[in-house]
């Protein structure tokens, strides 16, 4: 079993020390030894180092710029499909018409 200490340290709170752990299941055939009693192995490994969480909030220039890119981005998509869509429908126009070289 792997121990590892961790601070969550959240916004409103204080500070909450807990530990994440992670464990591996094995199992051995004893059938051919006889005499032996079944037994269970426990193998801590603890961490020398500590997980820190800290959350903190998103400044405000920070949300509108990321506001600002994904509505550029959407002004860009568009204006790619809108100069696509009328491309093609000047090619479509001037087959119809018999001038496509």
């Amino acid at each position: 079993m792997k121990v590892v200490p961790t601070i969550y340290e959240p916004l409103g709170r204080g500070k909450m020390i807990s530990y994440q752990y992670t464990y591996a299941y094995r199992t051995y055939d004893t059938s051919h030894v006889y005499g032996r009693v079944p037994a269970i192995w426990f193998r801590y490994d603890l961490s020398p180092i500590t997980v820190r969480y800290h959350e903190k909030r998103q400044p405000l220039y920070s949300f509108l710029t990321t506001i600002c890119a994904i509505i550029g981005g959407a002004f860009t998509v568009a204006g790619i499909i809108d100069s696509s869509l009328f491309t093609a429908s000047e090619l479509f126009r001037k087959h119809e018409m018999g001038k496509l070289t």
